[in-house]
Protein backbone atom coordinates (compact mmCIF):
# COMPACT_ATOMS: atom_id res chain seq x y z
CA UNK A 1 0.00 0.00 0.00
CA UNK A 2 1.42 3.87 -0.61
CA UNK A 3 0.75 6.62 1.48
CA UNK A 4 2.14 10.05 0.30
CA UNK A 5 4.29 8.23 -2.16
CA UNK A 6 5.61 5.51 0.99
CA UNK A 7 5.18 1.79 1.16
CA UNK A 8 3.34 1.21 3.78
CA UNK A 9 3.75 -1.81 6.02
CA UNK A 10 2.65 -3.27 9.36
CA UNK A 11 5.13 -5.00 11.35
CA UNK A 12 4.31 -7.49 14.18
CA UNK A 13 7.41 -8.56 15.95
CA UNK A 14 8.70 -9.68 19.86
CA UNK A 15 12.41 -8.57 20.72
CA UNK A 16 14.49 -10.79 22.81
CA UNK A 17 17.43 -9.60 25.61
CA UNK A 18 20.68 -12.15 25.22
CA UNK A 19 23.76 -12.78 25.95
CA UNK A 20 27.09 -12.12 24.09
CA UNK A 21 27.76 -15.86 24.01
CA UNK A 22 23.94 -17.24 23.05
CA UNK A 23 23.01 -18.76 20.18
CA UNK A 24 20.15 -19.37 18.01
CA UNK A 25 17.85 -22.77 18.59
CA UNK A 26 19.36 -25.60 15.84
CA UNK A 27 17.90 -26.82 12.99
CA UNK A 28 16.67 -30.33 15.28
CA UNK A 29 14.79 -27.49 17.38
CA UNK A 30 13.19 -25.58 15.12
CA UNK A 31 12.13 -28.93 13.35
CA UNK A 32 9.63 -30.03 16.37
CA UNK A 33 7.28 -26.45 14.98
CA UNK A 34 7.51 -27.78 11.74
CA UNK A 35 10.19 -24.77 10.13
CA UNK A 36 13.08 -24.79 8.19
CA UNK A 37 15.74 -22.20 9.31
CA UNK A 38 17.67 -20.79 5.89
CA UNK A 39 21.02 -20.07 6.03
CA UNK A 40 22.41 -16.67 7.58
CA UNK A 41 22.68 -13.08 6.02
CA UNK A 42 24.53 -10.02 7.11
CA UNK A 43 23.93 -6.43 7.02
CA UNK A 44 25.73 -3.44 8.78
CA UNK A 45 22.94 -0.61 9.07
CA UNK A 46 23.69 3.01 10.06
CA UNK A 47 20.60 4.96 11.12
CA UNK A 48 19.77 8.34 12.30
CA UNK A 49 16.95 9.58 14.71
CA UNK A 50 15.24 12.91 14.17
CA UNK A 51 12.68 14.36 16.56
CA UNK A 52 12.29 18.25 17.92
CA UNK A 53 14.05 18.89 21.49
CA UNK A 54 10.65 18.32 23.00
CA UNK A 55 10.87 14.93 21.71
CA UNK A 56 7.11 15.66 20.13
CA UNK A 57 7.46 12.80 18.11
CA UNK A 58 8.24 10.58 20.80
CA UNK A 59 5.20 12.09 22.85
CA UNK A 60 2.74 10.61 19.99
CA UNK A 61 4.86 7.17 20.06
CA UNK A 62 6.27 8.02 16.76
CA UNK A 63 9.97 7.07 15.25
CA UNK A 64 11.48 9.01 12.44
CA UNK A 65 15.01 7.58 10.74
CA UNK A 66 16.79 7.50 8.07
CA UNK A 67 18.77 4.13 7.85
CA UNK A 68 21.24 2.82 5.59
CA UNK A 69 22.00 -0.95 4.72
CA UNK A 70 19.72 -3.82 4.92
CA UNK A 71 16.57 -4.41 3.12
CA UNK A 72 15.04 -1.48 3.88
CA UNK A 73 17.23 1.06 3.58
CA UNK A 74 15.40 4.69 3.45
CA UNK A 75 13.74 7.31 5.27
CA UNK A 76 11.11 5.34 8.18
CA UNK A 77 7.86 6.63 10.09
CA UNK A 78 6.89 4.39 12.33
CA UNK A 79 4.13 4.35 14.80
CA UNK A 80 3.90 1.80 17.65
CA UNK A 81 0.16 0.25 18.13
CA UNK A 82 -0.92 -2.10 21.26
CA UNK A 83 -0.53 -5.11 18.60
CA UNK A 84 2.34 -3.86 16.33
CA UNK A 85 3.93 -0.64 14.36
CA UNK A 86 3.00 0.90 11.21
CA UNK A 87 5.68 1.61 9.13
CA UNK A 88 5.77 4.08 6.04
CA UNK A 89 9.10 4.14 4.23
CA UNK A 90 10.41 6.42 1.42
CA UNK A 91 13.82 5.61 -0.61
CA UNK A 92 17.02 6.96 0.44
CA UNK A 93 17.44 10.68 -0.02
CA UNK A 94 20.10 13.25 1.33
CA UNK A 95 16.56 15.30 2.07
CA UNK A 96 13.90 14.44 3.67
CA UNK A 97 10.99 13.06 0.89
CA UNK A 98 8.23 15.39 0.70
CA UNK A 99 5.51 13.02 1.55
CA UNK A 100 7.14 12.61 4.76
CA UNK A 101 7.39 15.78 5.53
CA UNK A 102 3.33 16.10 4.94
CA UNK A 103 3.16 13.50 7.42
CA UNK A 104 4.97 14.83 9.97
CA UNK A 105 3.24 17.84 9.98
CA UNK A 106 0.36 16.50 10.04
CA UNK A 107 0.89 15.24 13.15
CA UNK A 108 3.08 18.02 14.92
CA UNK A 109 2.62 21.07 12.68
CA UNK A 110 4.83 22.58 10.04
CA UNK A 111 6.53 24.58 11.87
CA UNK A 112 7.90 22.09 14.00
CA UNK A 113 9.62 20.97 11.04
CA UNK A 114 11.98 23.44 11.54
CA UNK A 115 12.87 21.94 14.87
CA UNK A 116 13.97 18.67 14.16
CA UNK A 117 17.79 17.59 14.60
CA UNK A 118 19.30 14.24 15.27
CA UNK A 119 18.63 12.60 18.35
CA UNK A 120 20.15 9.30 18.45
CA UNK A 121 22.73 7.59 15.70
CA UNK A 122 22.95 3.43 16.08
CA UNK A 123 25.10 1.08 14.07
CA UNK A 124 23.79 -2.53 13.70
CA UNK A 125 25.54 -5.35 12.87
CA UNK A 126 22.18 -7.96 11.64
CA UNK A 127 22.41 -11.42 10.95
CA UNK A 128 19.52 -12.45 9.96
CA UNK A 129 17.63 -16.17 9.39
CA UNK A 130 14.70 -16.38 7.50
CA UNK A 131 12.20 -19.51 8.45
CA UNK A 132 9.89 -21.31 6.30
CA UNK A 133 7.32 -23.62 6.58
CA UNK A 134 6.77 -26.51 5.35
CA UNK A 135 4.88 -25.32 2.04
CA UNK A 136 8.32 -23.29 1.78
CA UNK A 137 6.85 -19.87 2.40
CA UNK A 138 8.91 -17.49 4.48
CA UNK A 139 6.84 -17.09 7.54
CA UNK A 140 9.55 -15.59 10.44
CA UNK A 141 12.87 -13.23 10.32
CA UNK A 142 14.84 -13.64 13.19
CA UNK A 143 17.31 -10.71 13.32
CA UNK A 144 20.46 -11.11 15.43
CA UNK A 145 21.67 -7.38 16.50
CA UNK A 146 24.38 -6.02 17.97
CA UNK A 147 23.80 -2.37 18.38
CA UNK A 148 26.24 0.59 19.42
CA UNK A 149 23.90 3.82 20.21
CA UNK A 150 24.92 7.30 20.75
CA UNK A 151 22.58 9.95 22.71
CA UNK A 152 23.56 12.76 20.41
CA UNK A 153 21.36 14.90 23.01
CA UNK A 154 23.04 13.70 25.71
CA UNK A 155 26.67 12.31 24.28
CA UNK A 156 25.88 8.93 26.05
CA UNK A 157 26.98 5.70 24.55
CA UNK A 158 25.37 2.32 24.65
CA UNK A 159 26.14 -1.23 23.66
CA UNK A 160 23.79 -4.08 23.85
CA UNK A 161 22.40 -7.26 21.65
CA UNK A 162 18.96 -8.34 21.10
CA UNK A 163 17.06 -10.83 19.03
CA UNK A 164 14.07 -10.09 16.69
CA UNK A 165 11.42 -12.51 15.61
CA UNK A 166 9.41 -10.85 13.12
CA UNK A 167 6.30 -12.00 11.20
CA UNK A 168 5.91 -11.86 7.61
CA UNK A 169 3.23 -10.56 5.79
CA UNK A 170 -0.03 -12.88 6.26
CA UNK A 171 1.63 -15.68 8.10
CA UNK A 172 0.13 -17.06 11.10
CA UNK A 173 0.66 -14.88 14.23
CA UNK A 174 0.24 -18.04 16.43
CA UNK A 175 4.28 -18.95 14.90
CA UNK A 176 5.82 -16.04 16.97
CA UNK A 177 3.98 -18.03 20.07
CA UNK A 178 5.35 -21.33 18.77
CA UNK A 179 9.19 -20.06 18.45
CA UNK A 180 9.22 -18.51 21.67
CA UNK A 181 9.89 -21.46 24.16
CA UNK A 182 12.64 -22.49 21.58
CA UNK A 183 14.35 -19.10 22.24
CA UNK A 184 13.68 -18.79 25.47
CA UNK A 185 15.31 -22.58 26.35
CA UNK A 186 18.22 -21.24 24.76
CA UNK A 187 18.43 -18.24 26.91
CA UNK A 188 16.84 -15.59 25.36
CA UNK A 189 14.61 -13.19 27.70
CA UNK A 190 11.62 -11.53 26.20
CA UNK A 191 11.42 -7.78 26.28
CA UNK A 192 7.97 -5.79 26.12
CA UNK A 193 7.29 -1.99 25.04
CA UNK A 194 10.98 -0.78 24.52
CA UNK A 195 12.32 -0.17 21.01
CA UNK A 196 15.78 0.87 20.27
CA UNK A 197 15.26 4.42 20.06
CA UNK A 198 13.39 4.49 23.60
CA UNK A 199 16.24 2.25 25.15
CA UNK A 200 18.56 4.74 23.73
CA UNK A 201 17.39 7.54 24.79
CA UNK A 202 16.56 6.39 28.23
CA UNK A 203 18.37 7.50 31.04
CA UNK A 204 19.21 4.28 32.32
CA UNK A 205 19.88 2.55 29.37
CA UNK A 206 17.50 -0.30 30.37
CA UNK A 207 15.49 -2.72 28.01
Amino acid sequence: MENNGAIESFEIERKYEVSEDTSLPDVAAFATVNLQPAETLEHELHASYFDTPAVELAAQRLALRHRLGGKDEGWHLKAKGEDGARELLWPSSVEMPTGLRAEVAERIGEAAIQRLQTIATLRTIRVTTMLFDQAGNAVVELADDRVEAVNELTGRQQAWREWEAELMPDADPTLLDQIEPLLVAVGARRVRGTSKIQRTMSAEGDA
